[in-house]
């Protein structure tokens, strides 16, 4: 694996027993950075089109939520690690921080939206969690001392 581009905000990247790892800071240029990384990764490794389509937008909404909520307010910008596992049907993720728990320590419960409304009458956002969970399973989240970790699966789609 290639030494990571500064410029693009990613500290970090190692090939792991995980598979892979990023470490990123917690910023919109360093996830977008990170999300091309992970999806190149990936590719390289024969996922499908559709694979990666719900691999990046899973991981893009759960980067997000962190450094838009976990981080927000705090003094300084902190770090985002992800490490990605592979296996023949699925893929595993965890993602950990240094920044605020989850509201009540645990995970937001992704409102189910009606598809059916005009997309003028639909909310801004809100919609990040729904897709979290329509799109993975075995979402785990625990706090241990300073840290958040966020686990979870991805199926792959076959073909």
């Amino acid at each position: 694996m290639s030494a990571p581009n500064r410029n693009e905000g990613t500290v970090g990247q190692a090939d792991t027993p995980y598979g892979f790892e990023v470490t990123l800071e917690a910023s919109a240029d360093a996830v977008r950075a990170a999300l091309g990384h992970i999806r190149d990764e990936l590719a390289d490794r024969g996922l499908s089109q559709e694979n990666l389509e719900i691999v990046e937008l899973v991981l893009a909404e759960t980067l997000n939520n962190v450094v838009e909520h976990a981080y927000a307010g705090l003094p300084q910008a902190g770090l985002i690690g992800v490490r990605g596992a592979y296996a023949p049907d699925d893929l595993r993720f965890r993602i950990t921080d240094l920044g605020k728990p989850m509201p009540g320590f645990t995970l937001p419960p992704g409102e189910a939206f009606d598809v059916l409304k005009l997309a003028d009458e639909l909310p801004e956002g809100g919609f990040g969690w729904s897709l979290i969970r329509l799109l993975s399973c075995e979402l785990e989240y625990s706090r241990t001392g300073d840290m958040n970790l966020l686990a979870l699966r991805i199926p792959l789609a076959a073909g």
